[in-house]
């Protein structure tokens, strides 16, 4: 049977070392693997061209432990991303700026001496939280940023974000409904993200 589907990883979500990698739990890329296998997706692919599958027929989930995307998330078929919302304790912190100066998105600003994150620049990567002298930034929430349809060739394009930031059980779901939606789609010459484009990306989002 071919090789039905491409994991590419970082060297952060491997464990080796990266200043900017944040926390990924052990054995997170098997875990990917494993719900690729039990999708059903390799006997599909591998019965529908005889065990001969070429590689621009693989489905691929690229997944990077930072926002700077070393193992290119945006342009596969599922993309994962590692992030930490970060929140502050006003109450304790001391107004150094060391946050500000830090961030290097620009989401945080000074107003009127309070430290104001503007959620729509910030990327979740998590800087904040490593360079606060005094603690008082943590994560909210740690999880995944996820994106859907993203591939390179003729008529390239990035992935689209699904809203939110999921944990890992929630985006292995998700890579799980990818599949699912992409079997009972399945067009010939066609990569998973035409389809989503057709059908809509709210599909992987619903029960």
């Amino acid at each position: 049977m071919g090789k039905t589907a491409s994991i590419n990883i970082c060297r952060g979500i491997c464990g080796e070392e990266c200043r900017f990698a944040l926390f990924v739990e052990k054995g997170f890329d098997e875990r990917i693997e494993k719900v690729i296998t039990e999708s059903g997706w390799p006997e599909f692919l591998n019965e529908r061209y005889g065990g001969k599958v070429n590689p621009h027929k693989m489905f691929t989930v690229n997944g990077a432990a930072c926002p700077n995307g070393c193992s290119r998330p945006h342009i596969a078929d599922i993309g994962l991303i590692r992030s930490c919302v970060p929140v502050i304790d006003h109450e304790q912190c001391i107004a150094c700026e060391e946050c500000v100066r830090s961030c290097p998105d620009e989401a945080m600003e000074m107003v009127d001496g309070r430290v104001v994150i503007t959620r729509e620049k910030c990327l979740v990567c998590g800087i904040c939280v490593r360079f606060c002298p005094t603690e008082v930034i943590s994560c909210s929430r740690n999880g995944w940023r996820v994106l859907a349809g993203g591939r390179l060739g003729r008529h390239p394009r990035l992935g689209t974000e699904l809203p939110g930031v999921f944990s890992s059980d929630e985006a292995l779901t998700l890579v799980s409904k990818a599949l699912r939606i992409w079997m009972d789609n399945y067009e010939e010459d066609k990569r998973f993200g035409w389809v989503m484009d057709r059908i809509g990306y709210e599909k992987l989002l619903e029960d």
